[in-house]
């Protein structure tokens, strides 16, 4: 037999062995690396793996903001027929549908008016509440709204003074206005008051166009502009006169004299009233300035 064939066989048994024995005298790195698995990387970092989970199926970008339904607050001024006022609004649905709520207030007394040779002063009040829904169909700055006028006062308070011997018709009659005299007039000049209510206190429908997004994507200020109508019911009028009033007048002497008749005053009531039975619709127009709270 020969006896380099044994050799070589226990050789080649011993070889496993060998190499176990290589393996575990290896550097620590070399024997992590290999005992890891194949997929791990020992070059890997928490950055790594965070764009790495930033970019798996499924994964979502962080956002920019909330999208739900009253995540947001903006607060404008505005100035227009109806006076001063201010809106705040949320959004319902972004940049599509925003809940807008809002007042204007004005009170104006003019000087005094002169005509018919009588003297009236005046006094012009605005003052209403709004709720609307403000609908952006171009997902920018126009807008197309609807809602209610939910608080309206409304109106003009007038007051009348005829001087002495001025004439003046109520209803269907010429007066003419007598003097004080303590002891034939102790009543005095005709003095009268006009009340005007447009709409009274009520809810009433209302729409409007503008441009504006008081909730823009970006950004803070927003210039406002909104122009429509408000539905109101007929204007009403009321009239009262104190004083006594002449029918007849002639060089200076005053013949039947009394109060202003009554029926007098309705008949002047009714043609007024229906003078402005269109008067329905109340305009409205305003400019602003809003701002984005978050």
């Amino acid at each position: 037999m020969n006896l380099r064939l044994p050799a070589i066989l226990s050789v080649l048994a011993l070889l496993p062995v060998t190499l176990q024995a290589q393996t575990s005298d290896s550097s620590p790195v070399l024997y992590a690396v290999s005992a890891s698995p194949a997929s791990f990387s020992s070059s890997v970092t928490p950055m790594t793996l965070a764009a790495a989970v930033a970019q798996a199926p499924g994964a979502s970008a962080p956002s920019g903001g909330s999208s739900m339904p009253f995540s947001g607050l903006a607060v404008g001024f505005k100035i227009g027929l109806g006076g001063f006022g201010f809106d705040v609004a949320t959004p319902l649905m972004q940049q599509r549908l925003n809940l807008r709520g809002g007042a204007s207030f004005l009170s104006y007394s003019p000087s005094t008016i002169t005509t018919d040779s009588y003297n009236i002063n005046g006094n012009i009040k605005f003052q209403n509440a709004a709720a609307m829904v403000d609908w952006f169909p171009f997902h920018g700055s126009f807008r197309l709204s609807a809602g209610a006028t939910i608080y309206n006062d409304t109106g003009l308070t007038a007051t009348l003074s005829v001087p002495t011997g001025q004439s003046f018709t109520v209803g269907n009659t010429t007066y003419y206005s007598e003097p004080y005299n303590a002891l034939t007039n102790p009543n005095g000049p005709i003095q009268g008051n006009g009340v005007f209510v447009f709409g009274g206190n009520s809810v009433v429908p209302r729409t409007t166009i503008g441009f504006g997004n008081m909730l823009p994507k970006t950004g803070h200020f927003r210039f406002e502009t909104e122009i429509g109508v408000q539905y109101f019911s007929a204007p009403t009028v009321k009239y009262t006169f104190t004083g006594t009033g002449c029918q007849n007048y002639v060089a200076g002497i005053y013949s039947n004299c009394g109060p202003i008749n009554q029926t007098d005053v309705l008949n002047e009531q009714n043609k007024l009233q229906n003078d402005l039975t269109d008067l329905k619709f109340f305009p409205i127009l305003s400019f602003g300035l809003s701002y984005k709270i978050h």
